[in-house]
């Protein structure tokens, strides 16, 4: 897992680089230059007109630098300048003196002739550092690229988004068909507004290093978390590989209950007992067999601490619905757990008209919560377009108040404990289906009654179940992905052999 940082950690890296390890910033330039240049040779045809629209910043001399070394490469490339000249940064004069040394004409202003003739293009017009909408003739530039309907590079983030949320800044930002950010992902890539407009990211090395490890606690995660999960042993059985009480499922609804004790199963667990309605036990059996049963009809008080005696883990909430039945469950599992719990779903929304409750059971207990925007929202009182825009702060805030583990559930997902942060690094839009979230949830109950770490199960959850959901689309489509289809590419790719 790499950190992904803030726009503020990403220029002390810089200053870093620059000032203590005596990197010269024009030599950085070059570097980052140059890998965009040899990604522009390696994947588009060599008769592409390229226009490289450069800003007045560090960003536009990246830009100047692009386009001399492509027409060194004997390609077409034309440099359009934007901005005040009185403020050009140093770098950029300097990029601006050496392109004009070979001979290379640099236009002034947007010149929609030369936007209608390019075939590619190329946006340094602002970095990391842009606070406000773009405005003149940088939103003119960037409009005219959008509506050209030609592929597009971005030079370390799309011009117009705030890197650090990924938020629209102002009326229009240029829309990427790849974004290449040097040294480290930007939070802002993963976020907002800007996770759409940036298209395929990709980080190259450019020689900025984090000197100390990341102040921030913030991490991307990838794929190599997957490499660290435990194998099952030979001498393995049902009873060592985890026992896990699915309390889900009211008395219309059934299939929740059915895809997150599936996908535990699925996910390694070794038994799984469902506690829900009894309306929903004999069509969940003929279809799930392998889970373990108890049909209730009415609060069974009793019944429900018996089971909870024998498990290693609860999961409750999914299609539990709000009755008063249901908040019965969830209050006396809040109250009486001993063991680590993942709350979902409406276990939430329960758990949101008494989060004192929650907080109590989370200091003797470790407590996971998966909510997607709309249960934030009734758990903190934070309204759902403040959230899109905030999730890092909202998590971090909610874990840290009530003590629980949160795996906030969006296009990108965030793993906190309220002290380090996980940016889930997988999954597509394929995963916007009913039931993916209980799918979800299964699978973090599933890996943690096999004795991982509770943060470590819901990091590695989420990338689980985004890796998945991505296999599963490459084969029937983006919009073609059923939450069943997920866990059946779970037993696939299955890592906990």
């Amino acid at each position: 897992m790499k950190a992904i940082l803030s726009a503020k950690s990403m220029a002390a890296c810089d200053a870093a680089t620059i000032n203590v390890h005596k990197v010269p910033s024009l030599v950085l330039m070059e570097r980052a230059a140059k890998a965009i240049v040899n990604h522009i040779i390696n994947s588009y045809p060599e008769d592409y007109r390229i226009c490289v629209i450069c800003g007045p910043g560090n960003n536009g001399g990246d830009g100047v630098a692009i386009s001399r070394m492509l027409n060194l490469a004997k390609r077409h490339s034309t440099i359009i300048l934007l901005g005040d000249e009185d403020k050009y940064s140093s770098q950029l004069k300097q990029q601006i003196e050496i392109a004009e040394s070979y001979n290379f004409p640099i236009y002034h202003g947007v010149d929609k002739s030369i936007f209608d003739e390019s075939d590619l293009f190329v946006d340094a017009m602002f970095g990391i550092g842009l606070a406000r909408g773009l405005e003149g003739e940088f939103l003119e530039a960037a409009e005219l690229v959008n509506n050209s309907k030609k592929p597009v590079i971005a030079v370390d983030i799309p011009s117009g988004y705030d890197t650090n949320c990924g938020k629209l800044l102002g009326k229009a930002g240029v829309k990427a068909d790849t974004t290449i950010t040097f040294a480290y992902l930007k939070k802002g890539l993963l976020l907002g507004d800007c996770k759409g407009a940036a298209g395929k990211v990709q980080v190259v090395d450019v020689g900025i290093y984090l000197d100390e490890p990341d102040k921030e606690k913030c991490f991307f995660v990838d794929k190599d978390i997957l490499k660290k999960m435990p194998k099952r042993e030979v001498t393995a059985n049902k009873g060592t590989c985890g026992k896990l009480l699915v309390i889900a499922g009211s008395s219309s609804i059934y299939g929740a209950c059915y895809l997150s004790a599936k996908a535990a199963i699925t996910a390694g667990a070794g038994l799984v007992k469902i506690f829900t309605h009894k309306n929903n036990v004999a069509s969940i059996q003929q279809a799930l067999p392998e889970a373990m049963y108890y049909g209730y009809e009415a609060f069974e008080e009793k019944q429900l601490l018996e089971e909870m005696k024998w498990v290693d883990a609860i999961l409750i909430g999914p299609g539990l619905g709000t009755s008063e039945t249901a908040e019965n469950i969830v209050n006396t599992v809040l109250k009486n757990s001993t063991v680590p719990v993942i709350i979902d779903a409406d276990g939430l929304n329960i758990c949101s008209k008494n989060l004192e409750l929650l907080k109590e059971c989370a200091k003797s207990n470790k407590i996971i919560v998966t909510p997607h925007l709309k249960e934030m929202e009734r758990l903190t009182g934070v309204p759902v377009d403040e959230i899109n825009y905030s999730m890092e702060k909202v998590a971090r805030d909610f874990s840290s108040s009530c003590g629980v583990i949160t795996v906030l559930k969006n296009f990108t997902t965030l793993i906190t404990d309220g002290n380090i942060i996980h940016y889930n690094g997988s999954g597509n839009q394929s995963l916007a289906t009913p039931g993916s979230g209980d799918v979800l949830a299964g699978i973090i109950g599933g890996l943690l009654v096999q004795g991982i770490k509770p943060y470590k199960a819901a990091v590695a959850g989420a990338y689980y179940h985004g890796t998945c959901g991505e296999y599963v689309s490459k084969r029937v489509g983006i919009k073609g992905v059923l939450a069943s289809d997920i866990i059946e590419e779970m037993a696939k790719i299955n890592v906990l052999t």
